[in-house]
């Protein structure tokens, strides 16, 4: 009998692919003292720029408000600002509002903003008295139409769409019933790995929904759109949207800058862009990789990948890229420069996104180191049945913790268990006949 325990191995912390993943700078705008004045200001490259200052407000008393959704809001009173991440913060000292550099107040006529009882949810907010968005008042928080705080909330995590049991809300406005919406397709900015996802709330997500005959991106709704009809081609978050609908092919480009593609990371050798993708070859590595957190990399040109539909084309690594049933690895070739290989899976309809993925006959094993990517494909001997945190065929048990997958012969591989102290495996045929 072998049991594997479970552990988390140093060497994957240290030489795994955690140190791989590029940074992203943090930049944005902040709040700071400056001789003796509130100030907010940005920071892009290192270049800080004043854009507002307060006075008789003192930085030391700022803090978020209440968060709607319960959660303890972290204190941050930066607002960041990157490729992948907008994010901003409704800020106050318990006497005012501030949203991006800018005290909240509400038009003449109106309400009073109302510090006491204003509370937030991203972009949203509400006091008992109004709603508010992107720092403007939109309309009146009253009546039989009065925000139910208890059930509001963001459809996936996007605060341009909000419901309650009630109401549907776009851009911070009352739109319909809460039931009389779908939700289309929801889409995480930058180019997301599968084999390294980001930490939860790391990247901004927009959103499309219709709303009866109407479309909606990020709240926002796109004009002379057949929704019955409407069809996504090519999307780029913050940037792009190409779709087609019975009227033909339309594109639609919103963000900051609208249209233009982020800039492809200096790690990554894929870049997919509006029409193509493409890959270029690493012709240089900094010897001192991966003792240094830093890697200095020579590219060669890049060159079109034909056949290929950008849509349905997803980065599982920096180097490793499915395409609907095939694999695309950048490799090094035994005379030392990189080749793009093509895999064609067994299983057309397999999602390649663990280390471990089990076709029809084969196993397609993700080896992804900082210095090495590959895709081993193993045959199976047998029916291939997957389990949580191991597999068997009719030989073979084969178990994967973290990136380190191991095969176990076994007589009787069907028995296999896990248990609180790891996979219990039945090496011998004695074993076999042994309740587990």
């Amino acid at each position: 009998m072998k049991v594997m325990k479970k552990s988390i191995s140093l060497a994957l912390i240290l030489l795994g692919y955690t140190v791989a993943i590029p940074a992203v700078q943090a930049e944005g705008y902040e709040y700071y003292s400056n001789q003796g004045a509130l100030v907010y200001g940005s920071n892009f490259g290192g270049q800080k720029k004043i854009i507002a200052k307060f006075t008789g407000i003192n930085r030391r008393d700022l803090y978020p408000v209440e968060n709607i959704s319960g959660e303890q809001e972290r204190y941050i009173i930066e607002d960041e600002v990157t490729t992948i991440k907008e994010e901003y913060h409704w800020i106050t000292d318990g006497h005012v509002i501030l949203w991006r550099g800018k005290i909240v107040s509400n038009p003449p006529g109106t309400p009073m903003v109302d510090v006491a009882s204003f509370k937030a949810l991203g972009r949203f907010a509400v006091d008992k008295y109004s709603l508010y968005f992107d720092g403007q008042r939109t309309e009146s928080n009253s009546g039989a139409s009065k925000v139910d705080l208890a059930t509001l909330k963001a459809i996936e995590d996007n605060s341009s769409t909000l419901v309650d049991r009630h109401n549907l809300y776009l851009l911070g406005r009352r739109q319909a019933s809460s039931d009389d919406f779908s939700v289309l397709q929801s889409k995480l900015w930058g180019d997301i790995e599968r084999f390294r996802p980001r930490n939860e709330g790391a990247t901004s997500r927009d959103l499309l929904i219709r709303h009866r005959q109407d479309v909606f991106l990020n709240g926002q709704r796109i004009a002379d759109v057949d929704a019955d009809t409407f069809h996504i081609i090519r999307w780029i978050p913050n940037s792009l949207l190409v779709y087609r609908d019975k009227h033909g092919e339309h594109r639609y480009a919103y963000g900051n800058p609208a249209g233009k593609m982020a800039t492809t990371d200096d790690a990554n050798s894929f870049e997919i862009g509006e029409k193509t993708v493409r890959w270029r070859r690493q012709l240089a590595r900094d010897d001192a990789w991966p003792t240094q957190l830093s890697w200095d990399v020579i590219w060669g040109a890049w060159q079109d990948i034909p056949n290929v539909d950008p849509e349905q084309f997803h980065l599982i690594t920096d180097r490793i890229a499915q395409y609907q049933d095939r694999l695309y690895i950048i490799k090094l070739s035994p005379v030392g420069e990189d080749q793009l290989n093509v895999i064609t899976l067994d299983t057309p309809d397999l999602v390649v996104d663990h280390v471990f993925n089990g076709g029809k006959k084969h196993i397609y094993i993700i080896k992804d180191r900082a210095w090495v990517q590959d895709v081993h494909v193993i045959a199976t001997h047998g029916p291939l049945t997957m389990a949580e945190s191991f597999a068997w065929d009719d030989r073979y048990v084969y178990a994967w913790r973290g990136q380190r997958p191991s095969r176990t012969e076994s007589p009787c591989p069907e028995q296999t268990v896990e248990q609180d102290d790891g996979i219990v495996i039945k090496t011998e045929a004695s074993e076999c006949h042994r309740t587990p």
